[in-house]
């Protein structure tokens, strides 16, 4: 006859042994798939190395007018992403 599959509470696990419990982890471990233990692991060391911080970055304002380029300035902006994916933008003379 199969056992049903069961939670048991936390206030009953926290009467248990530590020996008992530690047969109990063994026990569902063994019985997982070698790719969910290996992320498992790897979320667990994760969580040993501490919260790595970042730096926050002031999120710029919105304009609330859109800016508006005339025919020239456009043309001339298609020429120079043209000649930047090509490599061959030309030195400005002062």
């Amino acid at each position: 006859m199969k056992k049903g599959k069961y939670l048991i509470s936390l206030k009953a696990l926290e009467k248990k042994s530590k020996a008992s419990l530690l047969r109990l982890i063994m026990k569902h471990l063994k019985q997982m798939p070698k790719k969910r233990l290996a992320m498992l692991t790897y979320e667990i060391s994760k969580t040993k190395l501490g919260i790595l911080r970042s730096t926050k970055r002031k999120a710029l304002p919105k304009r609330k007018t859109k800016r508006k380029f005339s025919k020239k300035q456009l043309a001339a902006q298609r020429l120079f992403t043209k000649r930047a994916k090509a490599g061959t933008l030309r030195k400005r003379r002062r």
